[in-house]
């Protein structure tokens, strides 16, 4: 899957669309689910090649997702230190239930706060609905919608 916008792309491997998207569809989408995204840069864009997904210690509820469990740090940190640093922590996703996602305001403001950490590389935001998938671009503190695409 390819998001492309203002000449930046963020990609997104095969088996990511398809670990994501089996959470937004029965029995799974129920409560909403989540995690990390990690992959590395390529310039102005983003390559995405594996997330995580929601872990014991996550909370779930209908509209709802939190990702507490630091399960999903500890997989971030086997990846950067296996690749020898190539790979990293790229941004976060979650489900929505609904077809098409939209971002709530509790989206947009997590968002902002993840662009707010101390490194200023640029971070990718998945919403994944029954039908669609969404996509923002944060960078430079400011978040740039990619738009959805069909899974």
């Amino acid at each position: 899957m390819i998001f492309l916008v203002k000449g930046r792309l963020a990609t997104l491997a095969d088996a990511v669309v398809k670990e994501m998207t089996r959470f937004a569809i029965p029995p799974e989408s129920s409560r909403e689910a989540g995690g990390i995204l990690l992959g590395h840069y390529r310039g102005p864009h983003v390559e995405i090649l594996r997330c995580t997904t929601p872990m014991p210690s996550d909370r779930r509820t209908r509209f709802g997702f939190v990702r507490q469990d630091k399960g999903h740090q500890d997989v971030a940190t086997k990846e950067w230190q296996a690749s020898g640093g190539a790979i990293n922590f790229v941004g976060e996703w979650h489900t929505h239930p609904e077809r098409h996602p939209t971002p709530s305001w509790v989206d947009r403001r997590s968002w902002r706060r993840q662009m707010a950490r101390p490194e200023r590389d640029p971070l990718v935001f998945i919403i994944v609905g029954s039908a669609a998938v969404y996509c923002e671009f944060g960078v430079d503190g400011k978040l740039t919608a990619m738009g959805r695409v069909s899974h």
